[in-house]
């Protein structure tokens, strides 16, 4: 997750808490196929807060043409592959427009409605006339409860959490991978179909429709 601030665990940090380390080993999941699936071939895709990657390559591998950003210098310097902008999201604004605007990784759940806002104007800046926002957004379920995870790759635990004011959740997320643990504290904002909608309409984009059953990804257009 990209939202929250603080963390603990081996190797670098970026501003917003995140481990590097951990997001090296990081693999995508179907996300891929996901967005391929939505968006015309050989898309011009500009990915807002790419990591170090994971989801960028195999984006790339399938013909798109990605432009990766990330404030974290750190980050960026791991896609070597394509053209990357080193830059905080809400600030962003270059002069050109693009196919497709992703932004992944809960960052639509920022638990700031201001800040929600300047990445959504940012999103809307930077997407053609025509063109898609793809949005992945964190669902109520996800930190509901403590819970842990098991898979073949490793270990997530998630603890310690609070049920805030204005349907905010706290929690802390805690990855082993291979023997290594980071640990992050989390503040996120579920939000409403009408939340989203609105806010969306707030920037300039319009809720088009969801492009999976569980409504955690969404694709906006330019109104």
């Amino acid at each position: 997750m990209r939202v929250g601030q603080g963390g603990s665990g081996p190797g670098a940090r970026t501003p917003d808490g995140s481990a590097i380390e951990m997001y090296e080993l990081g693999i995508a999941h179907g996300e891929d196929e996901l967005i391929d699936a939505a968006i015309e071939p050989k898309s011009s895709i500009l990915e807002l807060g790419c990591g170090t990657g994971r989801i960028t390559r195999p984006l790339l591998a399938r013909g798109h043409q990605v432009v990766a950003v990330d404030e974290s210098a750190e980050m960026i310097a791991r896609v070597p592959e394509t053209e990357t902008i080193q830059a905080t999201i809400g600030e962003l604004r270059l002069d050109r427009e693009f196919d497709v605007v992703l932004m992944m990784s809960y960052l639509i759940n920022v638990a700031d409605d201001a800040e929600r806002l300047r990445l959504l104007q940012t999103c809307a800046h930077h997407v053609r006339p025509g063109g898609s926002v793809v949005l992945q957004q964190q669902l109520p379920s996800q930190l509901a409860k403590p819970v842990v995870l098991e898979s073949e790759r490793g270990r997530m635990e998630i603890s310690d959490v609070e049920h805030l004011p204005g349907n905010q959740v706290a929690a802390t997320v805690t990855h082993t991978i291979g023997g290594r643990s980071w640990s992050q504290r989390v503040l996120t904002q579920n939000l409403t179909e009408e939340q989203l909608a609105g806010q969306l309409v707030e920037a300039g984009l319009r809720l088009d429709e969801y492009l999976t059953p569980d409504t955690s990804w969404v694709r906006a257009r330019p109104i």
